[in-house]
């Protein structure tokens, strides 16, 4: 019984798990290169596919080209805010 009550008075745990590193790129940019690795991943199970669905293999690429535009806009945008931070 002395034992429980050892336990139950110490302190309380403090460990925590950290945030994951963005490496200084806002959480849009992650977000957005995880959309665009499942739609390149979608795209590759689709091609292994007897016949061939064209159209939807044109729609993910479509989309793919559409999210790497904003992905590297996003990008831009994350630089120029850090060469403002610098200077």
């Amino acid at each position: 019984m002395t034992v429980l009550i050892e336990m139950t008075s110490r302190d309380p745990d403090v460990f925590y798990r950290p945030k994951p590193s963005t490496h200084g790129m806002p959480t849009e940019y992650w977000k957005l290169a995880g959309e665009i690795d499942t739609l390149q991943a979608r795209y590759i199970r689709l091609c292994d596919v007897e016949p061939l669905p064209v159209i939807e293999l044109e729609e993910i690429d479509d989309q793919i080209k559409q999210l790497e535009k904003i992905k590297s806009k996003v990008y831009e945008q994350a630089m120029k805010g850090a060469y403002c931070e610098q200077i």
